[in-house]
Order: C-alpha cells, then structure tokens, then sequence
C-alpha cells in the first residue's frame, strides 16, 4: 500500500517486470514520490485500475495516463462519471464480471456498495497466487464469502469503529452516510466477514482505508483477531493500516 486513507488510496503490485496501480487517488506528482521511495518508478507502471470516481481514489489517474501514457482500466459508468479528468487518457473498459489480463494478472471485478456510479472491488490471479481489494462499500454479504475464502491476500476496508464515530464531532449527515449501506465498512462488519471465512489456509489480510478520526490501527486489527479467533478460524497475518499511511512490501511466497 503506497496510501490508505481518506487522503487518497494508492495499492502498487508486481509480478516479475508487471506493475499495477489499483487506484491512484494522490497526485500525480505525489505517487511519483511515493513510487520512487518503493524503489519503482511510473515508466514500470503497465496499467492502472480503477475502483470507482471518487477523488481519493482516482485523482491521479488522468494526469499520470497522459503523461506517461498508462492505460486506466475502468467500468464504463466510473469512466462517465469521472468526465473530463479523463480526457485525454488512455482509457479501457472492463465489464464486471468479466476477467481480463494484463500481463500475467487475471483481473476479475466484482459489485460492491457504495456511493458511487458503479463502484467494484478486484480479485488479482497471478501464478496460484489470489490477491482481493474491497476497499469502500458500506456493507458486506455473504455472496463475497467465496471470493475471501480463496484468497491468500485480502486487502479489505475496515475504516470505522461504531463507538468512537458516535462520539466523534461529525456532522449527523456525514455520520449517517457512513454507517449507510452505501457508505463505509465498519471494523465489526469486516471482523464478521473475515470470521465466516477464515476456515481454510491461513491468509494475509491487510485492514485499510481506516478513518484518522474514527478508528484506530491497533484497534482495528484486534477486532479482526477477537472475531477470527472467537470464529475458531485461521487468523494468519492480519496488517491494520495506519489511517492515511502505508505498509513495507507484502511478499507472497
């Protein structure tokens, strides 16, 4: 994770001479320096796949793809209503449900609930590798319970904890978009979700997208672990991201 946070979400990842960016919501100058710290740089980057229009998540998309022409993978409604950020972008649409390549990545998006024109969450084949990205959607059912379960990598949302964000100085519209079945994902209700399907192999799961206001990185996690654990499941590696912070490289062997 090159950003996680309300700031902007940047997810980088590499298989042999492949990059892909998952999201590019920093500017472009700032995933430029966030890159080079990773030791990449963007004439690497292959592609840039989009999650949907919000400006956290796709602000850097346009500029990056005219100049250092990267192609930006997105659904047809995310690519309407992101409108003339993307002009003049290398644009490709993708229809969900439908798996595409790039490189040697098999990419397979998936609805999600947010507010957003068509907002998806991604899972990521390479080699027996499977690597899952849900990071804003409001709520999580159990036809996603397949997709985590298969996963060796899980990078899911858990961006506020109901008890602090009661408290906290938010206005009631603002509160109530978030705990909107459209809004946020709750560290309770992505704990619930990792619980149902922690049976198998143990797995990484990477905690992101937390509120620097409504949430705390340590508590997040220890949510996640209580519920797993209570879940009689297998609780793995479980990474909270600090709120608008990012992690060292997450190798998988």
């Amino acid at each position: 994770m090159l950003a996680s946070g309300s700031a902007g979400n940047v997810l980088l990842l590499e298989a042999g001479t492949t990059r892909l960016l998952v999201d590019a919501g920093l500017s472009a100058e700032a995933i430029e320096r966030s890159l080079a710290d990773a030791g990449a740089d963007l004439a690497g980057v292959s592609a840039i796949l989009l999650t949907h229009e919000h400006d956290d998540h796709a602000r850097g998309a346009g500029p990056l793809s005219r100049r250092f022409d990267i192609p930006v993978h997105a659904n047809a409604a995310t690519i309407a209503a992101a409108g003339d950020a993307f002009a003049g972008a290398a644009l490709r649409t993708f229809e969900t449900g439908r798996p595409f390549e790039v490189g040697p990545f098999v990419i397979t998006a998936f609805p999600v609930s947010h507010d957003a024109a068509d907002p998806v969450g991604l899972t990521l084949e390479v080699a027996r590798h499977r690597i899952t990205v849900a990071t804003d959607l409001g709520s999580i059912d159990e036809s996603l319970d397949p997709t985590l379960a298969e996963t060796e990598l899980v990078i899911l949302e858990s961006n506020y904890d109901l008890r602090l964000l009661n408290v906290s100085g938010y206005p009631w519209f603002l509160k109530n978009r978030i705990v909107g079945p459209r809004g946020h994902l709750s560290n309770d209700d992505a704990a619930r979700a990792l619980a149902r399907t922690s049976a198998g192999r143990a797995r990484t799961v990477c905690l992101v997208h937390l509120s620097e206001v409504n949430n705390l990185a340590p508590l997040a996690r220890d949510t996640a672990l209580d519920a797993i654990a209570t879940a009689g499941g297998a609780a793995g590696h479980v990474l909270a991201v600090p709120p608008n912070g990012r992690t060292p490289p997450i190798v998988l062997g």
